[in-house]
């Protein structure tokens, strides 16, 4: 029978398994609403930005998994299942930092990924219909015309600019006949309005996945004492 402070921390940690299980369903959320978004722009993009937001997926299912250990555990005053879920919930920890880290030094190459990935593909613009639709889409939806300046179209395009380049135009999209002079040709580069975008969802990632490693850390200290607790009440038996 376990005493009044040991039954304390079996219904605190009954509790708590509530809210990792919230806390798998964000980590599936957060992971999949990520992955959403860089599939849209995955042409400018490593593999590593997929790895990180599927990573999170992984460890959202196995949150949702462990939890149940948890409860089940937490409930019975199984030994036996406090330790697994414990070692789970340590796992589980561990590759959230793994994955918040690797989002944080994602977040500082993004410039430079960015960068080297549009003046890449922007080579095969009216060459390969799929890039074409990207990079017309991408300039269309961001307001942004050319990697790091209007002026990287110009030995691509001789002298001129994509049609997605401009607010407003008349005739197809896929015609050069934006140019630099049309008031309404978008000034921003095109690294610029991508970077925004794929910063955020970076920090965000790796701020959500660490936030919840440390409150799962809380989690694998509980479901310790409450394991050497049930252990205490063993012997006394």
């Amino acid at each position: 029978m376990l005493n009044k402070a040991s039954l304390a921390i079996k219904y605190l940690l009954f509790v708590f398994n509530l809210i990792i299980f919230l806390s798998g369903i964000l980590l599936l959320f957060v992971g999949l609403s990520i992955r959403n978004v860089y599939i849209q722009y995955e042409q400018f993009l490593t593999e590593h930005y997929f790895t990180v937001p599927s990573i999170l997926i992984i460890v959202g299912f196995t949150v949702l998994t462990v939890s149940f250990f948890g409860c089940c555990g937490t409930l019975k005053e199984n030994n036996c299942m406090m330790i697994t879920f414990g070692f789970l919930l340590a796992s589980c920890f561990i590759m959230e930092i793994v994955g918040g880290l690797a989002g944080f030094i994602l977040l500082e190459k993004t410039h430079s990924v960015v960068t080297s990935k549009l003046h890449e593909t922007m080579m095969f613009y009216n060459k390969t219909t799929h890039i074409t639709h990207i990079w017309d889409g991408l300039q269309t939806s961001l307001h942004c015309c050319g990697a790091e300046k209007l002026d990287d179209w110009y030995p691509i395009l001789e002298d001129k600019l994509p049609m997605s380049c401009c607010e407003s135009y008349d005739g197809e999209i896929d015609h050069q006949n934006c140019t630099a002079s049309e008031p309404t040709v978008y000034r921003q580069p095109c690294y610029v309005s991508l970077s925004k975008i794929v910063k955020e969802n970076a920090s965000t990632l790796s701020g959500v996945t660490i936030g919840i490693a440390f409150l799962q850390l809380v989690g694998i200290m509980l479901s310790c004492s409450l394991s050497k607790s049930i252990q205490k009440s063993y012997k006394q038996v």
